[in-house]
């Protein structure tokens, strides 16, 4: 019995540490309009990073993380006027771009982001 409660101890202990290593930090704003895509930060440390995306336009809109070539790495879809969501996004060294896309149309109003 106490080698399974150590057992137990154990595997909580390694999923509270894997659990911690989710998000380096505050999750990062995004405020979403009918006609701009605004990242509160574009310079972050490799790792995951959550986002927080503010939808103040008037239309629903999605929002994606691409890194070179439009390789999407992240997206968060159905974000209605008025409304937030979050999502995240494992991000290595590199440049990326972040895509707003009012109306859930093109390729979206982009801001770039460097990890560093």
């Amino acid at each position: 019995m106490k080698r399974l409660s150590g057992l137990i101890v154990a595997a909580v202990t390694s999923l509270a540490a894997c659990s911690s290593s989710v998000s380096t930090g505050p999750a990062v704003a995004i405020t979403a309009t009918d006609t701009a895509c605004q990242v509160a930060t574009t310079t972050l440390s490799p790792g995951s990073h959550t986002f927080e995306v503010s939808n103040q336009g008037s239309t629903t809109t999605e929002v994606y993380v691409y890194a070179p070539g439009d390789k999407v790495v992240a997206e968060k879809e159905n974000i209605g006027p008025g409304t937030t969501a979050r999502f995240t996004a494992k991000m290595k060294a590199g440049s990326y771009q972040i895509a707003c896309k009012p109306g859930q149309k093109g390729t979206g109003i982009r801001q770039t982001v460097t990890v560093s």
